[in-house]
């Protein structure tokens, strides 16, 4: 077979290699792409094919051809390098190229034996180079790396022969150019083409292959430590799937709820919310299902049926569309903390509504009362409505205390506020003590005729009781006097203006006689002379 068949077989064999490659690259998923490889066959193929042109004269595109021949034995030992598993620095195989590029440019300036030998001597050093890379590895298994290794190094003493010859006796080597001995150079290239070619891609799968297998083994550890660090969480953890049926459970949440954890899977998620809570189930529910993840709280029933409170850190879980397709949640236990806030909670009502209750009667206090007013006159701006007061006391209170004693008395001021409590209907009435034996009603949205029907109702009511008042100018038993006033919004009213005019009605009640009514809109009670 003479030189040129063999620089187009290897021109050929290179290109189809090289494109092998580039396929690989691109259509296979598990090709580890191994840096330098697919420029070192590009390189010897496009030397190849131009030596195939150039194989009796020597001049520059000769010297272009050795140029990427060399380059790309030297690309080849950097691919080889990587498969062996060291390390290749990029100023490395920056520093071998220009050095073939200068020991080219060179040969230009050499003779034919001098030129010969330069060009195989560095042949020589780039087929020991992998050799001694695939050697090297402590760890190499006997099998298709050794027969390589031993390839590349046949192949490196038999260029390294022929530079010797070429280099050190030219006249001899000039006798043999031509002869069977440099035949075989070529021919050897070839056979380290076929046998490197095919043994440098199970190389590459075999490195592939190993790749893949230390990915798994990371990725099987990462899952053991991920299941360990979620089943050893004192957090609960709970998954589910796009019906918000529970996928996973760890230990702790199982426990927290009274449940074993295969009880757990497979169960909706709603069935662990009461009634009081399916709002906040639905709520968070549509905040998934939009991809919002959340932080709230909540109370879910225990197996017992006690409700047990967590703060609850969720995420939804999307496909790679972007689908909705589960959830991951986050479940803190803050069982005592809520416990705690809650009856904290009570306590500040209970304590908020011993602060605005009266004592001895029960009904709300001054101190109420005026809050009430002032919120509720307020509201008349917007509401462009009326509000109503009444205030009376109970006739000759005085002299009944002096007669029967403050202890009965007290007793009659209760009797008094309960029948005053009996008689407002409306949840947002307030009947309260004002102060001593004075009482008073608000009465929101009320007109002044209603107002007066509260005020006999509550009259009627209380001689009903008939407390016994031995002492009273009036009746033998005990009644009240009751001023009336109703009200719009002013800027120029105050809610201490309203029952200054309520209170002058009251007083025209008094003199009058007592154990009457008195009542009028809030302009006409302005007119009222007191004196």
């Amino acid at each position: 077979m003479d030189l040129r068949t063999v620089m187009l077989m290897l021109a050929v064999g290179s290109f189809l290699y090289g494109l092998l490659l580039v396929i690989f690259k691109f259509k296979t998923n598990s090709f580890q792409e191994v840096p330098f490889w697919i420029t070192a066959k590009n390189l010897q193929a496009a030397g190849s094919l131009l030596l195939y042109f150039r194989t009796s004269a020597y001049d520059g595109f000769t010297m272009l051809a050795n140029t990427f021949l060399l380059l790309g034995c030297a690309y080849e030992a950097c691919a080889i390098r990587i498969l062996s598993g060291y390390n290749m620095k990029r100023r490395l195989h920056v520093i071998a190229s220009i050095g073939v590029i200068l020991a080219c440019l060179i040969t230009v300036f050499l003779d034919s034996p001098y030129r010969a030998g330069l060009i195989f001597l560095l042949q020589s050093v780039f087929y020991f180079l992998p050799s001694v890379y695939l050697f090297g590895k402590s760890d190499m298994e006997f099998s298709l790396k050794l027969l390589l290794a031993a390839c590349y190094f046949a192949a490196g003493l038999i260029f390294l022969v022929s530079s010797i010859i070429c280099l050190a006796f030219p006249v001899y080597a000039l006798k043999l150019n031509g002869s069977p001995i440099f035949g075989l150079i070529p021919g050897v290239s070839f056979c380290i083409f076929l046998v490197s070619g095919f043994i440098l891609l199970m190389l590459a799968k075999e490195r592939s292959d190993k790749q893949i297998q230390e990915i798994k083994k990371s990725l099987k550890k990462s899952e053991i430590r991920f299941q360990q660090i979620i089943e050893t969480a004192i957090e609960g953890i709970l998954i589910f799937d796009e019906q918000y049926k529970i996928t996973f459970a760890n230990k702790n949440m199982a426990s927290v709820l009274g449940y074993t954890i295969d009880e757990m899977i497979g169960r909706s998620y709603v069935s662990f919310f009461p009634e009081s809570q399916i709002d906040v189930y639905n709520y968070q529910k549509s905040l998934r299902k939009k991809g919002e993840g959340s932080v709230y709280e909540c109370c879910l029933l225990r197996k017992d049926g006690y409700k047990h409170w967590f703060l609850v850190s969720a995420k939804p879980i999307l496909d790679d569309s972007g689908n909705f397709e589960g959830s991951f949640a986050m479940l803190t236990d803050i069982n005592d903390r809520k416990e705690m806030e809650l009856l904290l909670e009570d306590s500040n009502r209970r304590l908020r509504e011993l602060s605005n209750t009266d004592s001895l009667t029960g009904i709300a206090n001054r101190r109420c009362f005026d809050a009430v007013l002032e919120r509720e006159y307020s509201r008349l701006r917007r509401s462009k409505s009326e509000l109503s007061i009444i205030l009376f006391d109970i006739d000759h209170f005085k002299e009944y205390n002096d007669y029967y004693g403050h202890v009965t008395g007290d007793d009659c001021l209760r009797q008094i506020g309960g029948v005053l409590a009996s008689s407002i209907i409306r949840a947002v009435d307030l009947a309260a003590r004002y102060g001593g034996e004075e009482f008073a009603c608000i009465l929101p949205d009320t007109d002044i005729h209603s107002a007066v029907k509260v005020a006999e109702r509550i009259q009627q009511r209380i001689k009903e009781l008939k407390i016994e008042h031995k002492k009273s100018a009036v009746s033998e038993f005990v009644t009240a006097s009751f001023g009336i006033t109703t009200v719009r919004y002013s800027p120029e009213i105050t809610p201490p203006d309203i029952i200054a005019a309520a209170d002058k009605l009251l007083y025209k009640a008094k003199v009058s006689g007592r154990n009457l009514i008195k009542f009028a809109e809030y302009a006409e009670a302005q007119g009222i002379d007191c004196v």
